[in-house]
């Protein structure tokens, strides 16, 4: 995955240094999908206002679909759900922020959609159905994994992050600067609340391995 994340990460960097100071969110998200195209990675960005959320809040949902893929359609769509009024002008901070949901995004459906080829196309566990066995589908934690080793590598780096793997459920709830260090780790841990659970005993492994093949140059942060 360190060349997918290479190519996502400088469609990152490079929509970010064309940001400079500040930029419109509909100019952000022309300029995104531009690099997405020129990167030849075939996905919808699209985004949903919702008068429920406050100006200043947004999130970044995916999801990846393998009949489309079948077909030779685009499999992978990315969703900003927001409520920022028009004439907003989002300047280097706020930029990078939802550059770095959309990295995260886009390399978690990637993976989905390799494991998804790799088997023909076969449907795995449908994201929609009981929060337990969504998580502990073993190719949703393959992909969290992935997740949870880049958001790690991110806050606290490889060699510290390895290094606070013994402490696993502790590590969950670590925060630096109020924030916790993998919200994706840190949901496991509240879901499947027994370091013994086979969910989480699977988990934790395939975080060391990926935190060690992981190429931390690859993350966009």
């Amino acid at each position: 995955m360190n060349s997918v994340m290479e190519i996502v990460g400088q469609v990152c960097k490079t929509v970010k240094a064309c940001s400079k100071p500040t930029i419109s969110f509909q100019s952000l998200l022309t300029k995104t999908r531009k690099e997405f195209r020129k990167q030849h990675i075939d996905l919808k960005l699209r985004s949903v206002r919702s008068n429920k959320m406050n100006t200043e809040e947004f999130y970044v949902n995916a999801y990846y679909d393998p009949e489309d893929d079948r077909n030779k359609e685009t499999a992978i769509e990315v969703i900003i759900h927001h409520n920022f009024p028009k004439e907003r002008e989002w300047d280097q901070m706020h930029v990078s922020e939802l550059l770095i949901q959309i990295f995260d995004a886009v390399v978690h459906e990637v993976k989905h959609q390799r494991q998804s080829r790799k088997r023909a196309y076969h449907t795995y566990w449908d994201s929609t159905g009981n929060i337990y066995r969504y998580l502990g589908d073993p190719d949703e934690i393959d992909a969290y994994a992935l997740s949870i080793a880049i958001e790690l590598c991110r806050v606290l780096g490889k060699g510290r992050a390895l290094r606070y793997m013994p402490m696993f459920t502790s590590l969950s709830r670590l925060k630096v600067g109020g924030n916790y260090v993998s919200p994706n780790l840190l949901e496991y841990v509240t879901h499947f609340d027994n370091v013994n659970n086979r969910v989480l005993r699977t988990l934790a492994k395939k975080i060391y391995i990926r935190l060690q093949k992981v190429d931390e140059d690859s993350i966009f942060m």
